[in-house]
């Protein structure tokens, strides 16, 4: 049985209204998971008070649950905040599903941000892998990366009463799950109610951040 003491978080995918320009960016965010995680480059802590806009000792994360319905929304979603008409929508569908689509499978996609260093965004620092609503532990089919993504800007501190210059890092890091396990059942199907995903690093839990799939479950 689920128990939210044993979760960073939760999110419930029940959607199934028809995906429009107008609900495209709920549904997305309804199928993900804000968190975060310590940086594995990073020890000890800043003192009480103290700014730190570029949040080096934590990773910042947002996980997205991608199946056939949410990965819609994200195309739609896309097509929206770039503004692209419906000639530019259809290419960037053809693109993505040829680079990002593998038969039988869906995606998580964790984004990840850092201030501290490039190397922090490497998957390779942890253990990450999905339970069924068993707990049956599953692991990644494959796991693709985005290049790393760099931006400079600023942010106020109230406190300091000045603009502070930060500097982010950032990198899609997807895991690709057989909707079907080896003894036969699907993740995606009535039958199994929850989905967790689970990083790991050093044997310690760092996150583990649930989507309950059933309407049965509360």
């Amino acid at each position: 049985m689920y128990n939210a003491d044993e979760y960073t978080d939760a999110a419930s995918v029940r959607y199934k209204a028809d995906i429009s320009a107008e609900n495209a960016l709920s549904i997305l965010d309804a199928y993900s998971i804000d968190f975060d995680i310590p940086n594995p480059f990073v020890t000890g802590g800043r003192p009480r008070r103290t700014v730190n806009p570029n949040h080096e000792e934590i990773i910042l994360c947002r996980a997205v649950l991608l199946d056939d319905y949410s990965t819609e929304a994200d195309i739609v979603a896309h097509c929206i905040e770039d503004s692209l008409d419906s000639a530019e929508c259809e290419k960037y569908r053809e693109t993505y599903e040829k680079d990002l689509l593998r038969n039988d499978m869906f995606r998580i996609r964790l984004s990840m941000e850092t201030g501290f260093a490039e190397k922090s965004l490497d998957p390779d620092h942890w253990i990450m892998y999905i339970e069924n609503s068993e707990g049956v532990i599953i692991e990644p089919a494959d796991i693709a990366l985005s290049d790393v993504v760099s931006s400079q800007d600023s942010m106020y501190s109230p406190y300091l009463r000045r603009d502070i210059p930060r500097r982010l890092m950032m990198r899609d890091v997807t895991l690709y799950f057989r909707e079907m396990t080896f003894f036969g059942s699907d993740l995606l199907g009535s039958g199994n109610d929850y989905i967790t995903l689970v990083i790991t690093r050093e044997k310690k839990t760092l996150a583990r951040v649930v989507w309950k799939t059933s309407p049965d479950q509360e």
